[in-house]
Order: C-alpha cells, then sequence, then structure tokens
C-alpha cells in the first residue's frame, strides 16, 4: 500500500516539475509584446485601407473591413499607423440539397478565402501573410425577401469569422515582434 502512494506522488512530483519547466516557454497572448507596448496598441495602428471590390464581393467586403476595423480598433482612438493590412478575398456559392419537386436549392452554402498581408507602412517589409478560410449557410425559403436577408446575414457571419481569424493570426505575430 505505501509503494502505491509512493508512486501516486511520484507521478504528481514529476508532472509538477514539467509544467513548471514549460512554464517560461508560453507568453500570454494578450499580455505585452515583445516591445513593451501592449497587443491592444499595436493592433490598433493596423491600417484597413477601402478597397473597391467587385460587385459580387461588394456586401461582404464592406462587412469584412467594419468588422476588421473594430476589432483591430475597438476604441475609436485615433492611434498612429505603422502597418498596412492588404487584403483579397473570393467567395463561392453551391446548392448541395434541391427540393426534387420545385427543382429549386433548399439550402446553400457560401464559402469565402480571404488572403491577406500585413506590411510595414511604407510596403518594403512584410510582416506576416496567411490565408483564412470559412463557411456558413442558409436556408432558402419560397419568400424573396426572406432569401435575400438570409443570403445577406450568412455574408454578415462569414465575413465577421474570416475577420476574427486574421485579428487572431496578427495578434499572434505581433506579440512577438520586437
Amino acid at each position: 500500500m505505501s509503494s502505491f502512494k509512493f508512486k501516486g506522488l511520484a507521478h504528481v512530483v514529476l508532472v509538477a516539475g514539467l509544467s513548471l519547466g514549460l512554464s517560461a516557454c508560453f507568453r500570454p497572448l494578450y499580455g505585452p509584446t515583445a516591445s513593451g507596448q501592449s497587443l491592444q496598441t499595436v493592433l490598433a495602428s493596423i491600417d484597413v485601407p477601402e478597397l473597391q471590390w467587385p460587385p459580387a464581393l461588394a456586401n461582404t467586403g464592406h462587412y469584412l473591413r467594419s468588422e476588421l476595423v473594430y476589432l483591430l480598433n475597438g476604441s475609436g482612438s485615433d492611434t498612429a499607423k505603422r502597418y498596412k493590412l492588404a487584403l483579397r478575398m473570393t467567395e463561392s456559392q453551391s446548392s448541395p440539397v434541391v427540393d426534387s419537386e420545385t427543382g429549386t436549392a433548399s439550402s446553400v452554402i457560401v464559402g469565402g478565402t480571404l488572403t491577406y498581408t500585413l506590411t510595414s507602412l511604407d510596403g518594403k517589409t512584410v510582416v506576416t501573410q496567411g490565408t483564412a478560410t470559412s463557411a456558413t449557410s442558409f436556408d432558402r425559403f419560397p419568400q424573396r425577401f426572406a432569401n435575400i436577408r438570409a443570403a445577406r446575414d450568412a455574408e454578415i457571419r462569414l465575413a465577421t469569422d474570416l475577420a476574427q481569424q486574421v485579428r487572431t493570426r496578427l495578434s499572434a505575430t505581433l506579440a512577438t515582434q520586437s
């Protein structure tokens, strides 16, 4: 019985020792960055310029930029810009379920791929780049205006999800920059 207690105690000590040894390897994401500034200040220094989206992407592009501006600088304060965020997006729609009686789609999946590049304000140094993807769906109804609103809501959800992915990735990169 005493050997059982000793083995249990040994496991606890081993796990505690390993966790203490690894605790110095992790940096809190929303703590101060390597340069000493708060992450929120660094994110607020990112400029998200207005873009002329193609007509098919105009709504989603507008919602995407608005959400990114809010997520990066939700305070609305005028912060000096140090970075510029370039965006390029594609959107697709597919109808996996078709009603056999009417021949119309009963649901639609809206997918989006956003490619982003964060550069210095002068555009000479690429800080990070990546691709975010997401998909959302909506049901179609016999009412035309209900379908229009459901499609717009799906575009808003898609833009919000893509913006949150980009903010998280930018946060992880900029937290380690000096």
